[in-house]
This record gives structure tokens, sequence and C-alpha cells, in this order.
């Protein structure tokens, strides 16, 4: 035998041992309960406009455990911190704008009261503030942000846009940066949650309504219905840091807790797209199947994925179908829908809860 032979042979036995070594480890973290799930757990709510619902589904079967009877218009859905409570902006429907929002006990499955805004008209985007016991929500009538007490429907303070169209709201996760999409106008606002009564705006695209904050802060990622476009500006100065193109309708978009991926719904190209929330690169493109497709569609001929929302670890997406009246459960790592659930007619937004059913 060579030296050279003898190296090779050494390199190999080598190899193998750290390949065992590995294959070992995994077996161990498996059998200690360390390996990832393969299906995600907790709790999915769906609003459906038409039916004036919220459907809550498990998320680790895709079965719906409850249908609960919101206000008119139901449109978006968000949750508290700890999962305890959803609550659904009842935006109204056409000729009759909505002022309320339902507030859902998660592990009992059930409305546990409603709270009315008076004139606060056509609420819309909608998030927890720390502490689960304030939400800031939009009137896009009054083109305001509310902070409202859950407990008991007090609006402590309002804040003005300065924009029209104030439809959709997001904040970052020390909920000290909010912004609002004016769909209107073109425009987004900042504003200091619950804090004073001023906000700066920022020309950005046509219409835009999809919007989302990273984690941290810095960067604002916006969608333009009207321009096909999104835009992604630094939180400090408004301007823009990058520009992407090639959607229809980027109609949602969301960052994951970790601050790594962005989803984008596209409901006109029937898409879900992800992209590296640093490098701003393409990761994946889930053309949804169009079987199922219901006559009553927004978008014809479209699955039309609408409502984003992310599981806690950052692994899951859930994103509402409303042209199929289903759910699509997603794994972000590999983009590949896992699995559906049926939802009502028109599904529209959509919030996770690590909470999982009470024992009854």
């Amino acid at each position: 035998m060579t030296a050279a032979t003898g190296h090779r042979r050494a390199v190999l036995l080598a190899a193998l041992v750290c390949t065992a070594l590995a294959s070992m480890a995994l077996v161990t973290r498996r059998a200690h309960g360390q390996s990832p799930p393969s299906r995600p757990s907790g709790t999915v709510v769906v609003s459906n406009m038409s039916d004036g619902t919220a459907t809550v589904i498990d998320a680790a079967t895709g079965a719906v455990r409850a249908t609960l009877t919101t206000g008119a218009g139901p449109h978006e859905v968000a949750t508290s911190h700890d999962g305890r409570w959803a609550v659904v902006t009842n935006y109204g429907v056409r000729g009759a704008p909505g002022n309320s929002i339902t507030v859902i006990d998660v592990a009992a499955d059930s409305v546990v009261r409603t709270l009315l805004l008076g004139e606060y008209q056509r609420p819309h985007g909608v998030a927890f503030l720390p502490g689960d016991t304030l939400l800031v929500v939009t009137s896009e009538a009054r083109q305001v942000v509310l902070t409202v007490d859950v407990r008991d429907a007090r609006v402590v303070m309002t804040q003005r846009t300065r924009g029209r169209g104030s439809h959709m709201l997001a904040i970052d996760a020390a909920a000290r940066r909010l912004v609002t999409s004016n769909v209107i106008d073109g425009t987004v606002s900042r504003l200091a949650p619950s804090g004073a009564d001023t906000a700066d705006v920022f020309p950005v695209a046509g219409a835009v309504e999809g919007i989302a904050i990273t984690p941290d802060g810095r960067h604002v990622w916006v969608g333009s219905n009207r321009d096909s476009l999104v835009v992604v500006l630094d939180y400090a100065t408004g301007t823009p840091v990058d520009t992407l193109r090639g959607f229809g309708m980027p109609y949602r978009l969301a960052v994951t807790p970790d601050g790594q991926t962005v989803v984008v719904s596209d409901p006109v190209r029937g898409e879900v797209r992800a992209f590296d929330a640093a490098s701003r690169k393409a990761r994946w493109t889930i053309v949804v199947p169009r079987d199922s497709l219901v006559a009553t569609a927004e978008v014809p001929e479209s699955p039309s994925p609408e409502g984003i929302a992310l599981s806690h670890d950052s692994r899951w997406a859930f994103v509402t179908l409303q042209g199929r009246n289903r759910l699509a459960t997603i794994d972000v790592a590999r983009g590949v829908i896992v699995g559906y659930a049926p939802t009502g007619v028109w599904s529209d937004g959509v919030a996770y809860s690590p909470v999982t059913a009470a024992r009854r």
C-alpha cells in the first residue's frame, strides 16, 4: 500500500466515523424529542367576509373546531402574544360600515365579547400591544389609529395617520414602531404606538395595502396593488432601499418572527412567494393548485391566496385561499403546501395561536 493510498483510506475512515457520529446524534435528538415537528400545533383563526363568521381550526389536524358568529364583513384577525385571545375586526359591508371588534377565547372556541367603537367606523388592521390588554386598530373611515382597551372597549387614544384609506397596520417586535398603509394616497404613515398624535408620511406607490415591518424595526415591506411591486423602506428615513417586481398583486406580506423570511401572497397570479429578508432574494414560489375554485371568487379563475399568519417558531405559514374557501398550511423552509383546511365563504384574515383547545 502506497502512502497516498493509506492517506485516502484514513480520510475515508474519518469521514465514515463522522457520518456515523452525526447519525447517532440525530437519533439521540429524536429520541429526546428534539426533532422538529412534522406538523404545526396550536390554533388558526380565519375570518370569513361573506359569512360574517370566524372559523377556528386545529393547526395540527386541519379540523374545524368551531364556526363563530362575528359582525358583518369581518376582515382582519390578530391574536394576543400569549395566544389566549383572538380579535376580529368587523369592517362591514357595502353601504353599511362596521364599527366593532369580536373577541374570541381561543381555548374555549367561543366569543366572549364585542367591542363597540362608536364613530370609528371601518376598523381593519389590528394588533395587540405588549401586556395583551390594549389593541391598536385602524379606523379607515376616520383616518386614525385607535388604542383600545380590550377589557371594556374604551378608546384610550387616537392618532391621526394623515393618510386616506388607512387600511393595514404593522408593528415591530418591541412595539415601539407602527406603520399604516394608506391605500387611496399610496403612502405609509409612521407613528409611535400609544404615543403623540403625530405621523410622518412617506409616498410609496399606487394603492399600497399589504405591509409588514421586520422584528428589529429597521425595514418596512410594502405591497402596491396597482403597480404590482413590493417596496422596501428604511424605517428611520422612510426612503426606499429596494424594489421587487414581477408580481400580479402583492396583497399581503408577513415577516417570520425570526426575521429571516418574508412571505408574500399574490391573488392575481395565484402564488405564494418567499424572500430572504436580508438579501431580498427569492427563496421559493408556490403556484397554488386551481382545483375546486368557487364561482364567486374575488379574482376569477384564481385560488386567490390572501391572508398570511406565521407560527411563533417561524416554521409554518397559514394562508387563506379566498377562491377555494380553504386555508393552506405551508412548510416555510421547504416552500411546500402540507395540508388544507375548510373555511367559510370568502376567507380573508388569519392569525395563529400556540394555544390548543381546552379539554371538555
